[in-house]
């Protein structure tokens, strides 16, 4: 994976992981990764009783963070790529052990 992947891969967690503070946002997104379906606007704000005015602006949010993409398939129909979170996720828990093993001290075993 190359330097541009893993930096665009951490982005994206950084963006998740501030995506608490949007609560529409949050629940579009998580939405349509449990359901693994392609939703259009009307379908999201139906299914999570949102306004259809927060649900286009809270999926607009996403699209400009590429956290969902327009369907090519389904005309309006927004999709999310889970492979991409579930990278973004591994690459940060990867991060996360190596600095976990660098600050933990070694022990010798016992003989």
């Amino acid at each position: 994976m190359s330097e541009k992947q893993l930096t665009e891969l951490k982005d994206r967690t950084e963006t998740l992981l501030k995506l608490r503070k949007a609560p529409s946002q949050f629940s579009i997104l998580f939405h349509l990764l449990g359901t693994g379906r392609t939703m259009t606007v009307k379908e999201l704000s139906a299914e999570l009783q949102l306004t259809s005015k927060a649900t286009e602006r809270a999926v607009a949010k996403l699209l400009e963070k590429s956290l969902v993409q327009r369907s090519p398939f389904k005309d309006g129909g927004y999709a999310c790529d889970a492979k991409q979170i579930v990278l973004s996720l591994l690459v940060t828990m990867s991060d996360l052990y190596e600095d976990y093993e660098r600050r933990t001290p070694k022990t010798q075993p016992i003989s």
